[in-house]
């Protein structure tokens, strides 16, 4: 049985298709994996999808999907089996939809990868097949062959958002309408990006420095500022958030008041997750009645950048709603004739 690890190998991409990596992307099928916190931040989605569509990819949203669950396991709330489990049913579903799988979502990229690690156990991958083989009796839908087994040696690989559009970053330069007009822009990877070493094959890769985002800011035309919180957690923390409010919540307020301290326009991410923690109107007055601080840095996701910066929230993508106070300063700025 291959348990080996999906994550695609970018390097590999890059060295074999380096006159156009995205040469590897045409002529397969796509997916577009759907995190639970994008439904607060539909341009996360529509964003990208859009992108892949103007450079004439086969995507699609993936189908019978279900959440990652990772976080029901870290706050322990399923066990090791059932976590790998949901996992597996969604890697066996994806598996016969697309050949490549995007997340917009570190958490759900790490959960994916993990569940399939965590098979690695035998005493685990045992319990997960007995949980698999109990949902055959409750099946709905397509029936294909294994499709309550264990996948065995998949053809799908996985690759995180902010890689792809990293990889693909000559193309959507030249897809872009407008530039960042030299906005300073302080970045936040999150925990689950800077911390994964699952999508590495060695020590190094894990321990350089990760910079793709800073990187994509000086293509865009704005400039990334450094902060003292740069690398720290955006205050969700898992449990932590619900079990220590206050405690998870001075981790938002230091994360973004650094940020705002160097004179940052805004804080750009790549994890609805963390743009949920860190733009939250309850979690902003939460922070005002603890700390006595307001906060004004407004916050957006990279797909979302990318999405205004293309022009496409003014002719295609209305589900950006950007009459927010989150994205409609960004957006007048970067619209505004020069």
């Amino acid at each position: 049985m291959d348990l080996d690890n999906l994550a695609m190998d970018l390097e590999e991409i890059n060295h074999v298709y380096k006159e156009n990596p995205l040469d590897y992307f045409k002529n397969k099928k796509l997916c577009l994996f759907k995190a639970c916190l994008e439904k607060f931040f539909p341009g996360v989605r529509w964003g990208i999808e859009d992108l892949l569509l103007a450079l004439e990819l086969d995507v699609t949203t993936c189908k019978s999907q279900s959440c990652c669950s990772g976080t029901f396991f870290q706050r322990n709330l399923i066990t090791r089996a059932q976590f790998a489990a949901i996992n597996e049913r969604n890697l066996n579903e994806i598996d016969h939809q697309a050949d490549i799988l995007l997340f917009p979502c570190n958490g759900c990229y790490n959960s994916l990868l993990r569940g399939r690690d965590i098979l690695k156990d035998e005493g685990v991958r045992e319990k997960t097949q007995e949980i698999l083989k109990g949902l055959e009796s409750k099946a709905i839908g397509e029936s294909y062959p294994g499709k309550y087994k264990i996948l065995n040696n998949p053809k799908l690989r996985l690759i995180h958002d902010l890689d792809f559009l990293f990889l693909i970053k000559d193309e959507v330069v030249k897809s872009l309408k407008y530039d960042l007009k030299s906005l300073k822009v302080a970045v936040h990877y999150g925990c689950h990006y800077l911390n994964l070493a699952r999508d590495k094959k060695n020590a190094i890769d894990y321990v350089k420095n990760k910079n793709k985002l800073e990187d994509l800011v000086t293509l865009f035309g704005g400039l990334p500022v450094d902060y003292k919180e740069k690398e720290s957690c955006c205050g969700w923390g898992a449990s932590q958030i619900v079990l220590h409010p206050k405690e998870a919540l001075k981790i938002t307020l230091n994360k973004l008041k650094s940020a705002e301290n160097v004179g940052a326009d805004f804080l750009l991410t790549p994890c609805p997750t963390c743009l949920y923690t860190l733009s939250k109107p309850e979690y902003i007055e939460k922070i005002k009645k603890y700390f006595g601080e307001k906060i004004e840095i407004p916050t957006i996701h990279l797909n979302e950048l990318i999405a205004i910066l293309r022009g496409c929230e003014e002719e295609r993508c209305i589900t950006l709603r950007r009459k927010t106070p989150r994205l409609e300063e960004i957006y007048d700025i970067i619209t505004r004739d020069s």
